[in-house]
């Protein structure tokens, strides 16, 4: 996990250190492998400009402006780990079933 959350930081860092605004941050718009991927809406800034967004549908809002970028990848991170507990669980929660009903057949 530890890997993952560096690439993340590491790919939003290098995006904030060239002024790119990748538009779009959902969660299924990042890569665990720290690529920039479904970046249709980017755009790059032409001066300093914290509130900066090339998606014209995000204006009201400006969620997913240059200044917030940092806080969206730590917020997606999030996201992916509360996949994986409850991926975790439920892998554990069938183990621990199927073993509750084979015990229950040498009854």
């Amino acid at each position: 996990m530890m890997q993952v959350v560096e690439s993340i930081a590491s790919l939003v860092a290098r995006w904030q250190g060239v002024g790119f605004t990748h538009g779009v941050l959902n969660p299924d718009n990042m890569s665990i492998m720290g690529l920039t991927i479904d970046h249709g809406l980017f755009g790059f800034l032409d001066a300093f400009a914290p509130s900066y967004t090339p998606n014209t549908t995000d204006l009201p809002g400006r969620g997913y402006c240059f200044a917030n970028q940092p806080d969206i990848g730590l917020w997606n991170i999030a996201q992916f780990t509360r996949t994986l507990v409850v991926a975790k669980c439920w892998h554990e929660s069938t183990i621990c079933f199927r073993n509750v009903i084979r015990i229950g057949s040498h009854d």
